[in-house]
């Protein structure tokens, strides 16, 4: 069984006009912006701030606070590091590649020269020949799948649009390969698979939103909790839980990641995309949500259920409401239409008798939309 914080995956993106010192060709100039949505959209903060996905929050990126914020992944103790640009505590002290060559390839900044890599295989392209890879949950195996623009945007970002913060994080426990062996059992290849895999559809009507949509869900991590972490030709692809160690425990509750395919029995075949999209940017679970445009996230207003049933932790829905209006429709547009449907009933999650409204408060995780940048905790360059 996993803790609930395990579910919580994702960072976001980066681009930076680097032409000195052997830094490579001139790159678009980085959007710290663009950096910002992605870092939120992608839920960095849920488990770099404590849980909140507020950049006005205290905390914001400033790593892990307490041990609550530890996850024990195979025997060991992994703690989120500080993401704000202090020397000594944080990030401060890495380049922007180094942050890049992070996101890109999961190499730790403090043992991976400031180079550019150009193979993923260890000892070719600059990739180091015993490489320290970032402690799990850390999604980099998602994130890999981000155009180079998003990554670059991410890392211009997080050096110079967010004030430094000092707090130290110990170090993460790991294993002596520092986890080369685990992720080689646990990913896919890069890039992804092309469209169609076995697992999914090729349509003429839409297939460009469809693969948008795919794109999105991998990057996103949807595959880290409801299988087949980010490779669409999995057998286990987006198809739910099946054993105990699909679960996760939120206090004394246990919830489970839903079968997301199309299965009119057991997935998300007998609802909308519309509801699925209210899922995606109200949090609202579509079996208790009708098919109904929402135009408020107040409880009783603007087709808001006054008595909302939310979907269980550690569904990042969050973070994802900052999403565009045009990806979370392409995302499910993707579930619906771009998938083969596998039929895997899902025990329901155990809930709170108010379906956990009262930790969905704007104290908790923040407003939406966001707050203007910049907050308190983030600054012009």
């Amino acid at each position: 069984m996993r803790s609930w914080s395990d579910g919580y995956r994702h960072l976001a993106s980066l681009a930076f006009l680097l032409v000195v010192a052997g830094h490579g060709p001139a790159q678009e100039e980085p959007d710290v912006e663009r950096g910002r949505a992605l870092v939120i959209t992608h839920a960095c903060s849920a488990c770099h701030s404590g849980g909140t996905f507020d950049p006005a929050a205290a905390g914001y990126l400033a790593g892990m606070r307490t041990p609550a914020d530890e996850v024990t992944i195979e025997g060991f103790k992994t703690r989120p590091r500080n993401l704000t640009p202090d020397n000594e505590t944080g990030i401060g002290r890495f380049s922007e590649r180094q942050i890049f060559n992070a996101l890109r390839y999961g190499l730790r900044p403090g043992e991976t020269p400031d180079v550019e890599i150009t193979s993923s295989t260890p000892g070719k392209g600059n990739f180091p020949s015993r490489p320290k890879y970032l402690a799990p949950p850390m999604p980099w195996q998602d994130w890999r799948h981000m155009a180079d623009r998003d990554l670059w945007d991410i890392a211009a970002y997080l050096k110079h649009a967010v004030k430094p913060v000092k707090n130290r994080v110990p170090d993460s426990e790991g294993p002596p390969d520092f986890w080369a062996s685990y992720y080689a059992k646990k990913i896919g290849p890069h890039p992804a698979p092309a469209f169609p895999t076995a697992n999914e559809i090729a349509t003429a009507a839409g297939e460009t939103q469809v693969q948008r949509g795919r794109a999105l869900v991998i990057h996103h991590g949807c595959g880290d909790c409801h299988g087949g972490i980010d490779n669409p030709a999995s057998e286990k692809w987006l198809s739910g839980a099946r054993t105990e160690a699909d679960t996760f425990q939120v206090g004394p509750l246990t919830t489970r990641a839903r079968n997301l395919t199309p299965d009119a029995e057991t997935g998300l075949g007998r609802f909308t995309e519309r509801q699925i999209f209210n899922a995606l940017r109200f949090g609202l679970s579509p079996s208790a949500t009708p098919d109904v445009e929402i135009t408020s996230t107040t409880p009783g207003k603007g087709n808001h259920p006054a008595q909302p049933r939310y979907l269980a932790p550690p569904m990042p829905w969050p973070a994802w409401r900052h999403m565009t209006d045009e990806q979370l429709r392409d995302i499910a547009a993707y579930l619906k239409r771009g998938l083969k449907p596998v039929k895997n009933k899902v025990a329901d999650s155990q809930h709170p008798p108010d379906f956990w409204a009262s930790g969905y408060t704007i104290e908790a995780i923040g407003p939406y939309p966001a707050s203007p940048f910049p907050t308190a905790n983030e600054k012009v360059p």
